[in-house]
């Protein structure tokens, strides 16, 4: 008796070819990126940006801060150079290099301040912020103040605030300086 074979099914492996393609796709950018020069670029600005603190963005303020306040500026910093990095640079793939060397730097110099970073809960109520987009710099403002202890203080809000500011700026300045190339 002949078989009839027609509801068999054949599975073909089309997630395989896809993966396939992507790491083909990756190993070709890493290598463009590499070759152009964006990833030297990358890691000496993660490098550079670890020197970002209170004392270089907001001298003044940081003499007048107690340690806790100043350990929650400087998480706020390392924080919004991350967000600048993911925003200003031309492959997310070079944002997680200079992230990466930035945090390596911060080992080297500041190893309590890289363990309080990835110990702490600041990041998520800043990427709360960041996601409902209602009022993205006051919103990380008075998280900034929440987090000193100091809710609705407006100085603090505005502390806070600024600091995110002057942050994303001096992102852009030594991304903009280093000329990547898209």
């Amino acid at each position: 008796m002949p078989r009839n074979d027609d509801d068999i099914k054949i599975f073909h492996p089309k997630k395989k070819e896809t993966a396939s393609a992507d790491l083909a796709a990756l190993a070709a950018t890493m290598d463009q990126q590499r070759t152009n020069g964006n990833t030297q670029k990358a890691e000496e600005l993660g490098a550079a940006l670890a020197a970002l603190s209170p004392e270089t963005l907001l001298p003044d303020t940081a003499k007048t801060l107690a340690n806790n306040e100043l350990l929650q500026l400087r998480a706020l910093i390392v924080f919004a150079a991350q967000l600048a990095l993911h925003k200003y640079l031309p492959h997310p793939m070079l944002a997680t290099q200079a992230i990466n060397a930035m945090h390596a730097r911060l080992e080297e110099t500041s190893p309590g301040l890289a363990a309080n970073i990835a110990d702490g809960s600041s990041f998520s109520f800043y990427y709360l912020c960041v996601r409902t987009k209602a009022d993205e710099t006051r919103d990380i403002g008075e998280n900034f103040a929440m987090l000193c202890e100091r809710d609705n203080d407006e100085r603090f809000i505005a502390l806070g605030s600024r600091a995110y500011l002057l942050t994303d700026a001096a992102v852009w300045a030594q991304v903009d300086a280093r000329a990547f190339e898209a």
